[in-house]
């Protein structure tokens, strides 16, 4: 069975103060939110995991969005003065992140404005910091070279998101063109295109799923990547399961609920995202179709990795 891959995102309109984190009550940022759930205290998050910090106490203005560019270099470590750094371990290890996206609430004085930048947490993150003894790892939110504040992090071998096309990051799918602007679709190919009620799905289809948040991964070869084989893979099993009650929620693998299976292929493809391929098994009988109103989907693909899961509610031709 030949398995085939997409290399994949576009990108677009997406000093060492002390060894300790810092004191909540010298910081200037405030934590709005953060990727995909409200936020707690740390921040959970996999090594390789693209984000998107949300926050308060940004004091520079930024009038539209930034997007930028990558160069042979990769992307920039400065935005609009803000730079952010990862600091972990005893010796307080420094790594300047390169920052794919910044831009900014607007509202009227004296609100303060929201200020949204998306970055990729690298792989290097410190999963078994707690082992160690080392304190929690956190990100230095810096402004003009100067900490303006931090935001704690709590390392997870996988914290798995499906990309949505509402996602929140700034980064543009470049598949999204076959869906209308205004639907939140997942990031599930069917063929050369997104799956919607214009693009379905049929039993035995071999389709692709792209996440955030798989963690670790295998090395690739030294003459990646002419082939699907040579890309580095997720270092942890994932499994699936298949639901075909409509609009049914993400629901973890458990024996006995659902068709469980797993991937027919999973990799790294580049700039955080990961792929899973996966067959659609036999259709039951009476499933009803999609509508785009009272029936949104009728069948739910969740993916569930050893510390979390996340789905795609996707639309089939019964």
């Amino acid at each position: 069975m030949k398995t085939t891959f997409r290399c994949v995102l576009a990108l677009v309109a997406v000093a060492l103060c002390n060894a300790q984190a810092p004191s909540m009550g010298s910081n200037a940022i405030i934590l709005a939110g953060a990727g995909y759930h409200v936020p707690s205290p740390s921040l959970d998050v996999a090594p390789g995991q693209v984000i998107v910090l949300h926050v308060h106490g940004i004091t520079a203005s930024i009038e539209s969005n930034l997007t930028p560019v990558p160069s042979s270099s990769g992307f920039p470590r400065v935005l609009n003065g803000i730079s952010i750094d990862l600091i972990q371990g005893k010796d307080a290890t420094v790594t300047s992140l390169e920052l794919r996206a910044a831009y900014q609430t607007h509202c009227i004085d004296p609100c303060s404005p929201a200020t949204g930048i998306t970055l990729q947490i690298p792989f290097e993150l410190e999963a078994d910091f707690a082992v160690k003894g080392d304190p929690f790892p956190w990100l230095r939110i810096n402004e003009n070279g100067k900490s303006v504040g931090g935001v704690l992090l709590r390392p997870v071998s996988d914290n798995v998101h499906v990309i949505n096309t509402c996602d929140d990051t700034q980064v543009f799918i470049s598949a999204a063109v076959s869906v209308p602007q205004n639907v939140c679709a997942h990031a599930v190919m069917v063929g050369g295109a997104l799956n919607s009620l214009y693009n379905l799905a049929h039993a035995g289809d071999q389709l692709a799923v792209w996440l955030y948040g798989m963690g670790a991964k295998t090395q690739q070869t030294p003459d990646c990547c002419s082939s699907p084989d040579q890309l580095s893979k997720p270092v942890q099993g994932f499994a699936l399961n298949f639901d075909f009650r409509p609009n049914a929620p993400a629901f973890p693998v458990v024996p006995g609920f659902g068709l469980t299976s797993t991937p027919l292929f999973a990799a790294y493809v580049g700039a955080g995202t990961y792929q899973v391929n996966f067959a659609l098994p036999p259709f039951p009988a009476g499933l009803p179709a999609c509508d785009g109103v009272r029936i949104k989907s009728n069948l739910t693909v969740t993916i569930t990795g050893p510390n979390s899961s996340d789905a795609a509610q996707i639309c089939v031709a019964p």
